[in-house]
């Protein structure tokens, strides 16, 4: 039976190392990310209590390609490594160290969609998504696929529900591969290179709301930056103003300046004007205790905030 080593950081490793479970696998070891600031990984997981309930070796790392890592892997003879859930490029040591080789994943419909953040990617844009298992090479995202099961980012969909949903494609497409892996069944089909799209980096600046976009991309962007994200956020009175939940408004006759709150609701939140459109923010987060009213006009008006740090500056220097 093929020896199985895993690594991984996040709730996407965990079900993997379930479903391997599952059927049957002779997993010799699990190494787990062990990041400094763990808040910053996001959808990180345990999986040192985890490796350990299930009686399988474990190692924890900071930095996948330092030698004692490699080292305590080879020990193991893997015969195919599942190396899935944290951004650091492995080396080509660790692509040649198993007989059979290094196995990704990636959320996307490959060859679409290559490449970082996809979760907020698919979310933004509401497109396909896919539980997708790859032969990793050289390149990102870009070896012969054995499996994929695809899902569509429904308009309600935020970043939370659409890493449900992904977790829900890798335990179906697990079911329906691993019974043939196990069966010796190793057929990776090669991607299409015409049909290859990617996606950059994205940061927790990211999630800043311009209040002139429309309100269809601010209600994308917040859904896109919320749980497991760290939020689309704004700004109040000086204050950091974070927006977990939205939803676009289309039937309220009313109109404002972009920015302001027209309306305020119980259950609905605070109704904003965009650049075009209208939407609700729910879920709000203030860093410090300011209510927000009716009138209130929420991010910078850059000239201003420009005009009057130099007047501050000016006046300094009179001094």
């Amino acid at each position: 039976m093929h020896k199985i080593l895993v690594i991984g950081a996040v709730n996407t490793t965990k079900h993997i190392l379930n479903q391997l479970v599952k059927h049957g696998f002779n997993i010799v070891g699990v190494l787990g990310h062990e990041p400094a600031m763990i808040e910053r990984v996001s959808g990180w997981t345990d999986l040192k209590t985890q490796a350990e309930n299930l009686s399988i070796a474990y190692k924890g790392f900071v930095r996948i390609n330092e030698i004692e890592n490699i080292i305590w892997a080879k020990e193991k003879a893997p015969d195919i490594i599942f190396a899935v859930g944290f951004s650091q490029l492995i080396s080509e040591e660790w692509l040649q160290m198993p007989s059979l080789g290094c196995i990704g994943f990636h959320p996307t419909y490959l060859p679409k969609g290559r490449g970082r953040a996809p979760l907020a990617w698919i979310t933004l844009e509401q497109s396909i998504g896919s539980a997708t298992f790859f032969l990793m090479g050289k390149g990102a995202d870009d070896g012969p696929v054995f499996v994929q099961e695809t899902f569509l980012v429904e308009k309600e969909d935020d970043a939370t529900s659409v890493e449900q949903k992904i977790e829900k494609a890798i335990i179906k497409s697990l079911d329906k591969w691993l019974p043939e892996l196990k069966k010796g069944v190793w057929e990776p089909i090669i991607q299409d290179e015409e049909e290859a799209s990617w996606y950059g980096k994205r940061s927790l600046e990211d999630g800043n709301i311009n209040w002139n976009n429309s309100a269809n991309y601010i209600d994308r962007l917040i859904k896109a930056s919320t749980h497991p994200h760290p939020g689309a956020y704004t700004y109040f009175k000086d204050a950091k103003v974070i927006i977990w939940k939205s939803e676009v408004e289309t039937k309220i006759p009313i109109k404002g300046v972009v920015g302001r709150i027209l309306l305020t609701d119980d259950k609905r939140g605070l109704l904003v004007q965009c650049g075009t459109g209208l939407v609700w923010l729910k879920n709000i987060e203030k860093t410090e205790n300011l209510k927000i009213n009716v009138g209130d006009k929420l991010g910078y008006n850059i000239e201003d905030e420009i005009f009057k740090i130099k007047s501050i500056l000016k006046s300094l220097q009179n001094e």
